[in-house]
């Protein structure tokens, strides 16, 4: 299960750089277009979804190791396990994308987005609460 985390968390990593940079470097490379972005809307849309995936990249077993709590005799994959690290994908994933969006508008437009804000406390839940959510998904599971 862990390694499997493991390569999740990879992949995830590797889309997060990915997906920005296809999504950002097309504005700096169109012919005779000057884009004059501003830094704040360039550390939000670009350089903190590059640091963060990075940073996944290389703690990739450890987060796998802290998030999913496997004994040594269990190789089997469990159903609680993949859904705390889908869930803890996806708050990552709604945390960055969250955060990218809050720091673009509020460099770009003066006013800060609070959908945005409550996907971001959103996301934050589905990153520290996985136990919670375990059980919830085993009471809907047997109800």
């Amino acid at each position: 299960m862990i390694q499997f985390s493991v390569l999740a968390i990879k992949i995830f990593a590797a889309y997060l750089v990915l997906s920005n940079l296809g999504n950002s470097l097309p504005l700096f490379f169109q012919p005779g277009a000057r884009v004059e972005a501003p830094t704040w809307a360039l550390i939000g849309w670009l350089i903190i979804p590059l640091v963060i995936g990075i940073a996944l990249w290389f703690c990739a077993s450890t987060i796998a190791q802290k998030i999913i709590s496997v004994d040594a005799e269990e190789t089997s994959l469990s159903e609680d396990g993949l859904v705390a690290a889908g869930t803890f994908l996806i708050g990552i994933y709604w945390a960055l994308r969250s955060v990218g969006a809050i720091v673009g508008q509020l460099s770009s437009v003066g006013t800060v987005n609070y959908g945005y804000v409550i996907v971001f406390i959103i996301s934050v839940l589905l990153i520290f609460g996985n136990k919670t959510i375990i059980r919830i998904y085993r009471k809907l599971r047997t109800a």
